[in-house]
């Protein structure tokens, strides 16, 4: 048997004469039409494909505000100076051109809850002027915030796998079909398309894809996790410690779960998890004073 046809390891896993019928999963993109969505069809929507209608409110304040702000921005320079848990912060600078050149005056901060939408500033015109823009902006969506919307519902119930570096197209194991369904049933709903185009285990080429993807995938979050820990320092809370402790527990599953794609990848995403979590017991150990050895009992 020549290399090009030498069985790729998934295929001992679907058995002889089962590789017409078992699926690795689905390549879906999906294409939003038109550029703004009322809150009211996002929401019927959502509910008529049984989906969880809590994502539009949760997206909104950020995606609307940020629409606002590109319409307030006419003779102003409006940047995001912090932002936590609950609250962004942005500088409004006024821009003016004098004598030939231009000169910049802070004008003011305002503050946004990222839950509730609400805005606060000292300067109470500027206030009242970002309210009122935002709640324009608030009462619809673009095709952006939609992607958003369908990215935030996988985070929450399946896995999407890039399949391409600039996005837009993704690989969903097989074990989310029926979540996909749904998916694309909202999408349809609102007036866009989901395109899926099934990926049958036992070829080479895609078993080897499909391992590729979903090992870089992890790898991405394994990633994710170590760059976070290492940022944190003695004004880390210990809650924010211990949903890094959580993420890493999930990603883990993640990887005993999709153990079958990954073959003899999973050993090394393994121990690039366990690096992480090594790094977070040390500070774990550092920044709550817990001993080390009870900081491992934590992560086991």
């Amino acid at each position: 048997m020549g290399e090009n046809t030498r069985p790729f390891p998934i295929q001992s896993w679907v058995g002889e004469g089962k590789l017409s019928q078992k699926m690795l999963g689905e390549i879906i993109t999906w294409k939003i039409q038109g550029v703004a969505i009322s809150h009211a069809d996002l929401i019927s929507g959502l509910m008529a494909s049984d989906l969880d209608c809590d994502v539009a409110k949760e997206l909104a304040p950020r995606n609307a505000f940020a629409r606002a702000c590109s319409k307030l921005n006419n003779e102003r320079i409006i940047r995001k100076v912090a932002e936590d848990h609950s609250t962004i912060s942005f500088q409004f600078t006024r821009e003016a051109l004098e004598d030939g050149k231009f000169s910049y005056h802070f004008e003011s901060l305002l503050f946004l809850d990222k839950h509730s939408g609400n805005i606060t500033s000292e300067n109470l015109e500027l206030e009242q002027l970002a309210k009122e823009e935002f709640g324009r902006c608030l009462e619809s969506r673009s095709a952006n915030d939609v992607t958003r919307l369908v990215q935030r519902l996988f985070e929450r119930h399946a896995d999407l796998f890039t399949i391409r570096d600039q996005g837009g197209v993704y690989f969903v194991p097989e074990v989310h079909q029926d979540f996909v369904v749904k998916v694309e049933s909202f999408v349809r709903n609102i007036g866009g398309s989901l395109q899926r185009f099934p990926i049958p285990a036992g070829s080479p080429q895609g078993d080897r894809a499909v391992q590729e993807a979903v090992a870089n995938g992890l790898q991405g979050i394994i990633d994710e996790h170590m760059e976070a820990v290492a940022k944190f320092g003695e004004d880390t809370r210990p809650d924010t410690l211990h949903r890094a402790e959580e993420k890493i527990r999930i990603t883990k599953l993640k990887i005993e779960g999709y153990g079958l794609y990954l073959d003899k990848k999973r050993s090394d995403l393994e121990a690039s998890l366990q690096q992480a979590s090594e790094l977070l017991r040390s500070r774990m150990s550092f920044l709550m004073e817990v001993p080390s050895g009870e900081a491992e009992l934590i992560l086991v």
